[in-house]
C-alpha cells in the first residue's frame, strides 16, 4: 500500500513496532518509518504507549490516518487519537476474531474494545461483502463500511514460464498460531502420505505454535517430507508458489489472506477451509473443505494431485480471477479515492 501510494506522488509515514530497528528511517521505496519499541507483548500484540503520544502530537500533520485491524494495539491507539484530534481515521478490517486470543477474551473484546475502536473510525474497509455483513451484525452502520478488495502485484506474482507439474509439493505460508489450523494440516499430510508417498510439504513462517508443530512432525515421523522455513525473501517466494502443486490454507479464522491471492496469481491450485469470505474467491480455482476436518483436507489435496486436468483448470481460473478482480493497483486507486472523499 505504502509503496504504491508513494509511486502515485503521496507522502506516507508508517508507524510500526519492532525491536532492534532504527526509530526513524526512510525505506528504499520512498515512504518513512517511525518505529516504536514495544513495552511488552500480549498474545503476540506489541504494546507501545509511546505511539499514542506521538500520534496526538503529529496526527494534524497528516490528511489521513489509516490503521489495520481492530485487533492491534496500534489501531486502538489510533482510535483514541481520533477521539481527541480531527484527522480522519480509516480502519481496514482483517477478520473479526484473533487467531491467538482465547475465546472468552475474544468475546469480551468484541463486545467492548472492538466496538469502541470501530466507533471512532470515519470509515471501515472490508475486503468482501461477507465481512461487511459481519460488521453490520455487530451493530455498525452499513454506510460507514466500504468494500475494497484485497490485492496483490499481478505483475510480480506470475505463473512459471516453463512449469513442471510432475512433482507433488504442497505449500503453506503464514503464522504459526492456533487459528491457522496447522494441527489439521499435519494430520492430513500424514493421511496423504499413505496415498502419495512422494508428496512433500513446505511450511513458511514463525509464531508461538511453531515448537508444537515441529514436535508433532517428529512424533508422526514426517521430518523427511516436511520442510520448515522461518522466512523466505520476496525474491524467492514467487518461485515457491510457481513450483508448488497445491497451496494449502486450513485456517479456522481468516480475513482475505494475500497468500491465497498470490498463489492463485502464480497459477497454483488452492485447497482451503470453507470460510464464508473465501468461497467466492476460491470457487473454480481450488477446493474448499470444512474447518477442522483433516480427512476432507487430505481427500481434496489428493484429488488435485491425482487429476491433472482439474489442476490445470484451477491454475487457469485462478490466474484469470486474480488479474480481473484483485489487482493491487486497483486496490490502492480505490483506497486513495476514499481518502479524498474524507478529507
Amino acid at each position: 500500500m505504502s509503496k504504491e501510494q508513494v509511486r502515485l506522488g503521496h507522502n506516507v509515514t508508517v508507524y510500526t513496532a519492532s525491536e532492534g530497528v532504527e526509530p526513524e528511517y526512510k525505506a528504499d521505496d520512498g515512504y518513512y518509518v517511525r518505529n516504536f519499541k514495544p513495552l511488552i507483548k500480549v498474545l503476540g500484540n506489541s504494546i507501545m504507549p509511546s505511539m499514542l503520544f506521538n500520534l496526538l502530537e503529529e496526527q494534524s500533520n497528516y490528511d489521513i490516518v489509516h490503521a489495520h485491524s481492530h485487533l492491534f494495539f496500534s489501531t486502538n491507539l489510533s482510535a483514541v487519537a481520533r477521539q481527541i484530534g480531527s484527522t480522519p481515521l480509516v480502519i481496514t478490517n482483517h477478520g473479526l476474531n484473533s487467531q491467538t486470543a482465547p475465546k472468552w477474551f475474544q468475546d469480551f473484546y468484541t463486545a467492548t474494545g472492538a466496538r469502541l475502536t470501530f466507533a471512532a473510525a470515519d470509515k471501515i474497509l472490508c475486503y468482501t461483502e461477507t465481512e461487511k455483513q459481519e460488521l453490520v451484525d455487530l451493530g455498525i452502520k452499513s454506510d460507514k463500511i466500504g468494500v475494497i478488495h484485497n490485492g496483490i502485484d499481478t505483475d510480480l506474482f506470475i505463473p512459471a514460464r516453463d512449469p513442471c507439474f510432475d512433482k507433488k509439493d504442497l505449500l503453506w505460508v503464514g503464522r504459526y498460531a492456533k487459528g491457522k489450523g496447522l494441527d489439521y494440516l499435519i494430520d492430513a499430510f500424514s493421511i496423504l502420505k499413505t496415498r502419495h508417498p512422494d508428496v512433500t510439504l513446505t511450511l513458511v513462517g514463525k509464531g508461538p505454535e511453531k515448537d508444537h508443530i515441529t514436535q508433532k512432525v517428529r512424533d508422526l515421523d514426517l521430518e523427511s517430507s516436511i520442510i520448515m522455513k522461518d522466512f523466505v525473501p520476496n525474491s524467492e517466494i514467487v518461485s515457491m508458489y510457481q513450483n508448488s502443486s497445491v497451496f494449502v490454507l486450513p485456517s479456522l479464522e481468516e480475513g482475505v489472506p494475500r497468500t491465497i491471492l498470490e498463489a492463485m496469481s502464480c497459477g497454483t491450485p488452492v485447497v482451503c477451509s470453507r470460510l464464508p469470505q473465501l468461497v467466492d474467491i476460491v470457487e473454480g480455482c481450488g477446493l474448499l473443505v470444512p474447518v477442522k476436518d483433516s480427512q476432507a483436507l487430505a481427500d481434496s489435496i489428493s484429488k488435485v494431485l491425482s487429476d491433472s486436468s482439474l489442476a490445470e483448470e484451477f491454475r487457469e481460473n485462478g490466474r484469470r480471477k486474480v488479474v480481473e478482480n484483485h489487482s493491487w493497483k486497483d486496490t490502492v486507486k480505490k483506497t486513495v479515492q476514499l481518502y479524498k472523499e474524507l478529507i
